[in-house]
């Protein structure tokens, strides 16, 4: 079992949990639109909405957000938990159900659309952020470095 105590890693993945789901919101979805209109107007003037290749771009664009915003919270979660066994799969299935909570809640907004597509990418961002944790962990803490010292030395197999 992981016991938590507070502290400000914890503090900082409750504000970022406030901030995926404000993400869920009309209000949020309608300020990413403009935000991606006036952008793609400035770096991508070629692309004309409502072709394929803007198309294209406004997905990759919309679902990088959603990847951005659980890499980071796995990653607030990586700091904030003691280590542990089970701490990546805690972080993943943390993950999941922020995930399917933050498009359950899109039901209740209008022009939002809740897909089951989004949750998983929530899993995959949670999932890779958890991971890059622990890559970084390992390397802070020298483990990956004397690993990669003993394997060089024994030379090829």
């Amino acid at each position: 079992m992981i016991v938590v105590r507070m502290n400000a890693w914890l503090w900082a993945a409750i504000a970022w949990i406030g901030l995926i789901f404000f993400s869920s919101t009309t209000v949020a979805g309608e300020s990413s639109e403009e935000a991606f209109s006036a952008l793609s107007q400035l770096f991508v003037k070629h692309l004309q909405p409502g072709t394929s290749s803007y198309d294209i771009v406004h997905l990759l664009a919309d679902k990088s957000v959603h990847v951005a915003l659980f890499f980071i919270f796995a990653v607030l979660l990586w700091r904030a938990l003691p280590n542990a066994p089970g701490k990546i799969v805690f972080i993943v299935i943390a993950g999941a159900v922020l995930g399917s909570c933050s498009e359950l809640l899109q039901i209740i907004f209008p022009a939002r659309d809740p897909a089951i597509r989004d949750v998983l990418i929530n899993i995959g961002g949670t999932a890779l952020g958890a991971g890059v944790s622990l890559g970084v962990s390992k390397l802070r803490h020298g483990d990956a470095l004397v690993k990669c010292r003993v394997t060089l030395r024994s030379g090829p197999l």
